[in-house]
């Protein structure tokens, strides 16, 4: 059995803009994530590398992140690896891999919106109160 499963945290670092592709209306949306790495040198140097990533998704998931993410906003996504072959405007041959999304979870909420929206300040503090940690 072959596995082609990828899973990522990031950061969108581009705006969503949800597309209708074909003859029925598919939704789609094309979004870049940046995955971060933080390690020491040999000289003791923190050194932050940032990882991109080619994403699309498509249908009720396209629908959400087109709907709901927000370039900056932090994502956990899963999907697989797909790579296309294309020609570029000399005739060569390129090719380039993005990630089919499968699931896609909002790591932040939508800007200035809580998880809680009918909740007012009070209620959301009193539900803090009663959790045991």
């Amino acid at each position: 059995m072959d596995l082609n499963k990828v899973m990522l945290i990031g950061r969108i670092t581009t705006d969503i803009e949800l597309k209708k592709i074909g003859e029925n209306g598919v939704s789609v949306v094309n979004f870049n994530i940046a995955t971060n790495r933080r390690y020491k040198n040999s000289e003791g140097n923190t050194i932050e590398e940032a990882e991109f990533h080619k994403c699309v998704a498509f249908g009720g998931l396209a629908d959400i992140i087109g709907n709901y993410a927000e370039k900056g906003k932090k994502v956990y996504l899963e999907g697989r690896l797909k790579t296309k072959k294309w020609e570029d405007t000399n005739g060569n041959n390129r090719y380039t891999t993005e990630i089919v999304s499968d699931n896609v979870i909002l790591l932040d909420g939508k800007s200035g919106q809580g998880l809680n929206k009918g909740n007012s300040s009070n209620n959301e503090n009193k539900d803090d109160e009663d959790l045991p940690f």
